[in-house]
């Protein structure tokens, strides 16, 4: 079912020049899911799967996805470097080596000898990653499996000589270095596109002190990345939290809690480092069109539709570069889609592409709805203006409740006041690089969240 542009415009009003609010680099749509495509596909199909609307894949260099923390020393020709130079992409610009971070023996995380062995095996994916033009690698950190000892993240005084918490994480933190100046070895400027970083840490410390949590780990080896990483280099936060949004506040505001509530998992010298990563954001299609018991929520085709169609367009507003699209019960490669999908992909990329091409001044308003419900014409919080003289932003708050207002580029909080009043001129020179979505929130005082994408 397609969508007409202007709704959208209608939900979200934003008119600003081109010339001045124009991203520099595209936003991209990234395809991930259980129908990830292997080398040796890619190499024979490419053309064919470049019908999909999307920007790039994650993609696996065999069915086995490669465990990045076995101790198996691997030949060059698991790497399949000459396969890799042949894939012929074109409209798949931006592309990501599947990898998990697990091994089937354990971490090592003590041993120095399996690190070595690790370390080259890395090295290898490395080159794997520079000969065949990817940008980096889709890192899973999750596990999946029974066993818990083989958890690399879990932390048990009985896994490791009785070591505490603290000497234990010293060893993670040695080996996130290694790992990420491994991946830098062919490939300077790699993107470590993590599904997960340090958001399900966050989310389980919530009950659990952080030592008994499954990700207890996760942490020390993100620090090691953090020290070792290249300027050039880049980690990215995949925020699979975004699986379940319902609002675009949860798009904008997650950025913010992503950062700030994981720099203080980390050490204090490494948490501006921490608090400039860049975010991704996800759709999951399974879970916004139900299909596993779990997620049912007896929405209509209609609702599921709106949903995803609406999260799609607040990723693309809010992530800094990438949003990753996840399947499982579907086979983009097979034309296993459900009807309706492809479609609300691509016109949702038309109205994003249409946006960043406006060329005329033309002021908004807020708007306050939910991703699943129908638009509704709601209380109006407050009305803004460009100022192109001035290169500041005019808002006049429409509404004597308001708490607190916030501006935001992508998902990345640049300007906030408490308690505003009146009409308020915030200059952008100094705060905005123009170059990404540029938002407006407000909060009233009963919590209500009105929104307005300015561009």
């Amino acid at each position: 079912m397609k969508f007409k542009l202007s709704l959208i415009f209608f939900l979200l009003g934003s008119s600003v020049p081109c010339s001045l609010f124009c991203q520099a680099v595209p936003k991209k749509l990234i395809e991930f899911g259980w129908d990830y495509p292997t080398v040796n596909k890619l190499k024979s199909e490419i053309t064919e799967m470049e019908k999909a609307p999307f920007d790039g894949v994650v993609f696996s260099i065999d069915v086995d996805v490669f465990n990045v923390f076995d101790t198996v020393k691997l030949p060059d020709t698991y790497f399949k470097y000459d396969d890799l130079t042949k894939i012929k992409w074109k409209k798949f610009t931006d592309n990501f080596l599947f990898v998990r971070g697990i091994g089937h023996s354990g971490p090592h995380w003590l041993d120095d000898k399996s690190w070595q062995t690790i370390s080259r095996n890395i090295e290898k994916l490395s080159k794997a990653i520079a000969v065949s033009n990817a940008k980096g690698i889709g890192f899973d950190a999750e596990y999946y499996y029974e066993d818990p000892t083989m958890n690399p993240w879990i932390y048990k005084p009985s896994l490791y000589n009785n070591l505490t918490y603290q000497q234990v994480g010293n060893f993670v933190r040695k080996r996130g270095s290694q790992f990420i100046r491994a991946l830098q070895k062919y490939k300077p400027d790699v993107k470590i596109l993590s599904f997960w970083l340090l958001g399900l840490v966050i989310d389980q410390n919530k009950n659990r002190p952080l030592p008994e949590t499954d990700m207890a780990l996760l942490p020390f080896f993100v620090e090691g990345m953090l020290e070792s990483k290249t300027n050039a280099s880049e980690i990215i936060d995949g925020n699979e939290t975004a699986y379940w949004y319902t609002n675009p506040e949860d798009f904008i505001l997650s950025g913010e809690r992503l950062r700030n509530q994981g720099a203080k998992l980390i050490l204090p010298a490494l948490r501006e480092k921490y608090k400039a990563i860049s975010l991704a954001q996800c759709v999951y299609l399974d879970g916004l069109y139900a299909k596993f018991p779990e997620a049912e929520r007896g929405f209509d085709k209609p609702t599921k539709e709106r949903w995803l169609r609406n999260n799609l367009y607040h990723a693309y507003k809010t992530t800094d570069n990438y949003i990753w699209f996840y399947n499982e019960k579907i086979n983009w490669w097979q034309d296993k889609v459900d009807s309706g999908v492809r479609e609300i992909i691509e016109e949702t990329k038309k109205v994003i592409t249409a946006e960043n091409n406006i060329k005329s001044i033309a002021p908004g308003q807020s708007k306050n709805f939910s991703s699943i419900e129908k638009p509704l014409v709601q209380e109006k919080f407050f009305e803004y203006n460009y100022v192109k003289s001035s290169n500041s932003i005019r808002i006049k708050l429409t509404s004597k409740s308001i708490k607190r207002l916030r501006l935001f580029q992508n998902s990345r909080q640049i300007y906030t006041i408490t308690n505003p009043a009146g009409i308020i001129t915030i200059p952008l020179n100094k705060i905005y690089n123009k170059q990404r979505s540029l938002i407006i929130i407000t909060e009233d005082e009963n919590l209500k969240i009105a929104v307005s994408y300015v561009n």
